[in-house]
């Protein structure tokens, strides 16, 4: 007689392995609420949006199984793959580039990593090389070293003669807006709590005024945690400190969008907004200081969408964003310059 008191592991394994369908679903599909939930409030939604990527192709991989074993919880993933319909733009674009475009400005961003290559070898005349065979007329640039300054910048970019920096003072990195434009009324936004900040300038354009902003968000300081976590002993305490050093630059960078926000919707004039966000397009400060500007990869964009190089190429977390009503983009592309840790974003932005 069979004893109906022994365990039945497949059943256990079945129920834990719907638990996890279900669960998986759920956590996916919540990723929308990074965009609208200040981290400040709760931060677990910006670690959903940063890990949405993975989330996903476990999804798929869940999917693929599930109607291999032809079970019912296959709408588990599909649902969380439907429920992410926002996502799937800010990775595949496919607008035909336009040829011969007379676009006024020609503009870039570009994260330059202190200028700084393999053994400390400057990357600055090769930068501005490659800027000006691709006749870029505008340029947004990141971690500028501290002590450089802008005549330093004028030598090397000779067909940039206009050129404001933040002026690091010797302790931090600065933010440089170089352009064959008039450049005026400059002024730089500083965050109490860190030393990042964004840079304001109003440009002169065929008689029109243009208000460019540079802007370097708090820092994730992955490539700081990254050494304890891979060789300090104790890993649980590592991993621990990790994920709170990250979790807090999620709400810094909440506290700078938030004041950001408010400057940019006194500007009297169109705006070009662009930079290390240092977030994905699914996150609260994407979306807050988009706002009702439009996305240039989402305009003009042709292909997959990333910035930055590492982590298998799967997030852009440099902008290009613009006023809509004002400006248009066209030809939104990415270099392919191993000069930092980052790409420099092109952008042909014509006025309306």
């Amino acid at each position: 007689m069979k004893n109906i008191t022994e365990p039945q592991p497949v059943r256990i394994r079945a129920t834990i392995g719907k638990a996890v369908y279900v669960l998986l679903m759920i956590v996916t599909s919540l990723s929308f609420l990074a965009l609208y939930v200040s981290p400040e409030t709760i931060v677990l939604f910006q670690w959903i949006g940063v890990v949405l990527p993975v989330l996903l192709l476990c999804n798929l991989l869940f999917l693929i199984i599930g109607l291999y074993k032809r079970s019912w919880y296959s709408i588990c993933p599909i649902i969380a793959i439907l429920a992410n319909y926002h996502y799937y733009p800010h990775k595949f674009q496919m607008h035909r580039p336009e040829e011969g475009n007379l676009a006024e400005i020609k503009f870039a961003t570009y994260n330059v990593h202190e200028f700084k290559m393999s053994y400390n070898i400057s990357s600055m005349e090769h930068i501005a090389d490659y800027f000006s065979t691709n006749q870029v007329n505008t340029i947004c640039l990141q971690e500028v070293p501290a002590d450089l300054t802008e005549a330093d910048l004028k030598r090397v970019f000779k067909d940039m003669p206009h050129i404001v920096t933040t002026k690091g003072g010797g302790k931090h990195f600065q933010l440089a807006i170089l352009s064959k434009y008039p450049l005026d009324s400059i002024s730089t936004i500083s965050f109490p709590e860190r030393p990042n900040c964004a840079l304001f300038a109003d440009m002169m354009v065929n008689n029109e005024k243009v208000r460019i902003v540079n802007c370097h968000l708090q820092t994730t300081n992955w490539n700081q945690v990254k050494g304890t976590l891979l060789y300090e002993e104790e890993t649980g305490a590592s991993w621990t400190d990790a994920l709170g050093i990250i979790s807090s630059n999620f709400k810094f960078r909440g506290r700078q969008v938030d004041s950001l926000r408010s400057i940019l919707d006194r500007s009297p004039y169109p705006l070009i907004v662009s930079g290390d966000f240092n977030n994905t397009p699914v996150s609260y400060g994407y979306k807050t200081i988009k706002g009702e500007l439009k996305d240039a990869y989402l305009e003009a964009g042709n292909g997959y969408g990333y910035s930055y190089r590492y982590f298998m190429k799967l997030f852009r977390i440099d902008f290009v964003l613009y006023s809509g009503t004002k400006l248009k983009a066209a030809n939104y592309r990415t270099g392919a310059l191993d000069y930092s840790d980052h790409l420099p974003v092109l952008v042909d932005i014509g006025l309306n």
